[in-house]
């Protein structure tokens, strides 16, 4: 919020949110963001179709995601999604690493896209140039799988209730 109140995020449809934060305080911005870190994301579906063609062909869309994701491509320079953003895509508060797990596929992929092109209007752009690092080693194809993965990740145990076995006599 802070980003597209002062300017800093405007891409996209983005600008439409600009009069709804430009007045807020950094409490406001606080509150609401506390607001929805409480709230229960509903899971994304990932894409399921198979690749026909390339290095990845006979693999599931998504499969290529999930296995950048989960384990990177060394040989490439590429870590692991996971390593950062956590196995279900909740993130890591410490160093700002944000919860991506459930975000809509086309965002992530603009993101990842933008980052792999070093288009920024960040003033502090520390976290910008990690995932542009990242990012430049990934062809288009991995960064829409990885866009799908990233829709279809959630937390299991929030998803579904476990009912308890009966008891055995």
């Amino acid at each position: 919020m802070a980003l597209i109140a002062n300017g800093q995020r405007n891409e996209g449809a983005v600008a439409a949110m600009v009069p709804f934060v430009q007045n807020l305080t950094a409490q406001d911005m606080r509150d609401i963001g506390a607001y929805f870190a409480t709230q229960k994301s509903g899971a994304g579906v990932a894409d399921d179709a198979q690749v026909s063609e390339g290095p990845y062909a006979g693999m599931k869309f998504f499969e290529i995601g999930q296995k950048l994701y989960r384990g990177g491509d060394a040989s490439r320079g590429i870590p692991a999604c996971i390593a950062c953003h956590g196995p279900t895509g909740t993130g890591n508060p410490g160093p700002a690493y944000p919860h991506i797990g459930g975000q809509y596929a086309g965002y992530v992929a603009q993101r990842l896209q933008r980052y792999r092109a070093g288009q920024t209007g960040e003033t502090d752009a520390a976290q910008f140039k990690i995932m542009a690092q990242v990012s430049q080693a990934l062809t288009g194809q991995e960064i829409q799988a990885l866009a799908s993965y990233v829709q279809g990740l959630h937390d299991r145990a929030d998803d579904a209730t476990v009912a308890a076995a009966p008891a055995q006599p």
